[in-house]
């Protein structure tokens, strides 16, 4: 796996993390910055207002602070053996092939809300 990088500006303040097709988004009521279900994971991010939002993705062995505990740390369904970073009006942020059927994904962010620096690890 190879490590990835944009800067994007996002319309809607967040962006989705799936790794199956059809997904249904799930809604942050609580205000927690990133929730998730089985199939999709929203971060929020940067508004477009307010620039771009950079985000990183590659995987566990060669990404992620090592003295940070993650604002996420859970299991995403991947049947397609791919994970697709997307939001409402960008098909495909950035993506990355990964092995199994459920992967384990870390995010860290540089604030709980709004974040313009997110770091995605998969494996």
């Amino acid at each position: 796996m190879t490590i990835s990088s944009t800067s994007v500006l996002l319309d809607y303040c967040s962006f989705y993390i799936t790794g199956v097709d059809g997904v249904r988004v799930p809604v942050d009521h609580d205000g927690d910055g990133v929730t998730a279900n089985d199939d999709c994971i929203n971060v929020t991010a940067s508004p477009w207002n307010e620039g771009e939002t950079a985000i990183t993705l590659g995987a566990s062995t060669e990404l992620g602070p090592k003295d940070e505990l993650p604002r996420f740390d859970g299991l995403l369904n991947t049947p397609l053996h791919c994970l697709v970073l997307f939001d409402a009006n960008l098909p495909k942020i950035l993506s990355i092939d990964v092995p199994g059927e459920r992967t384990r994904v870390r995010i860290w962010t540089n604030r709980p809300l709004c974040p313009d620096q997110v770091i995605i690890a998969v494996g």
